[in-house]
C-alpha cells in the first residue's frame, strides 16, 4: 500500500499552503516597524519659537 507516500505528499502540500498563507496573511498596509515612544530621538533641527 502507498499510505506513507500519500501522508508525505499531503503534508508537504499543507506546508507549502501555509507558507503561501502566511506570506499573503501580512498586512502590508501598517509599517512593519514603529518607532518607540520612550526611545531617544535623535537632535534636529531648533524650532523656532517666540523669544521674550
Amino acid at each position: 500500500m502507498a499510505i506513507r507516500p500519500l501522508i508525505f505528499g499531503v503534508l508537504f502540500i499543507a506546508v507549502f499552503v501555509v507558507i503561501i498563507i502566511s506570506i499573503i496573511w501580512v498586512d502590508t498596509s501598517h509599517p512593519i516597524h514603529q518607532p518607540d515612544p520612550l526611545s531617544p530621538t535623535a537632535p534636529g533641527p531648533a524650532t523656532p519659537g517666540q523669544v521674550q
